[in-house]
């Protein structure tokens, strides 16, 4: 059962303080900023980008966004030099001096914009739904669909994957449906990576996430903090929060700690 995150400071505190480095790790959408009906419309506020900036500045600490959407987009949107980002799910990752692209993955490019037109074709009659093509995955997005022809939309995106012989993987989220090649990879293999070409494999982790694609990296880090903003049901993440603007809260206490331990 997860636990009120701010009901446990103190305790985090003192594994924070206790660890030889930390690995920050942050979904974006639902997490970093709000759900948007226009995804393309969202922005990073200046604040959180300040208090991103002064984390990724500390000794022995990485800090890395980990989103379904498109790495170029995503890093375009938060802006932070020196952040490590993961976009499409954790099948492209860049950092300082490194840009890596799941192989595997990079052979269903073709076979992903095919399934995309496909999927535009099929949608056309529900208003709302569109289809988003991010080359690695794509997504069917149906927060501006009205919900009585929500599950119109569902019955078509599982119909037009029941008579494909492409190998993709659907994961519904909070009104969209991501698909993906089916592949061994997913967020929780993407933050052991970013650990490993980092230099901190055994840092302290923290993820913090809202959406099913991000319990596959709270299992990655069992053994670390998880945190799932939203309601608390279903995951197995150990800490909640209800919103990004507890999570903005969570990341200015971090930074003041860190501020604090340096000046020591």
């Amino acid at each position: 059962m997860s636990r009120f995150l701010f009901d446990h400071l103190e305790e985090l505190g003192r594994r924070i303080e206790t660890a030889h480095s930390l690995a920050l790790f942050l979904d974006f959408d639902g997490t970093l900023v709000p759900l948007n009906d226009s995804p393309d419309q969202v922005q990073l506020p200046s604040s959180l980008r300040r208090r991103l900036l002064a984390l990724s500045d500390q000794e022995n600490q990485i800090v890395a966004v980990v989103s379904g959407r498109q790495r170029s987009d995503l890093q375009a949107r938060v802006n932070v030099p020196g952040l490590v980002y993961a976009g499409n799910h954790g099948l492209e990752i860049s950092g300082p001096g490194f840009v890596f692209i799941e192989p595997s993955a990079i052979d269903y490019r073709d076979k992903i914009a095919e399934f995309a037109k496909d999927l535009e074709t099929r949608v056309k009659g529900i208003p709302g739904a569109w289809v988003e093509d991010k080359g690695l995955t794509l997504s069917v997005h149906s927060r501006r669909v009205a919900p009585e022809l929500s599950d119109d939309l569902r019955r078509i995106v599982h119909a037009a994957l029941e008579y494909t012989s492409h190998p993709f993987l659907l994961s519904p989220g909070d009104q969209v449906f991501e698909i993906r090649p089916r592949v061994d990879w997913d967020k929780g293999a993407a933050v052991r990576w970013i650990r490993e070409r980092m230099g901190v494999p055994e840092a302290l982790s923290i993820y913090i996430g809202d959406d099913r694609t991000d319990e596959d990296a709270f299992a990655a880090i069992a053994e670390g903090i998880t945190i799932k903003v939203g309601e608390p049901t279903e995951t197995t993440a150990g800490f909640y929060v209800p919103s990004p603007a507890e999570v903005e809260r969570f990341l200015d206490w971090l930074t003041i700690r860190e501020r604090v331990e340096q000046t020591a």
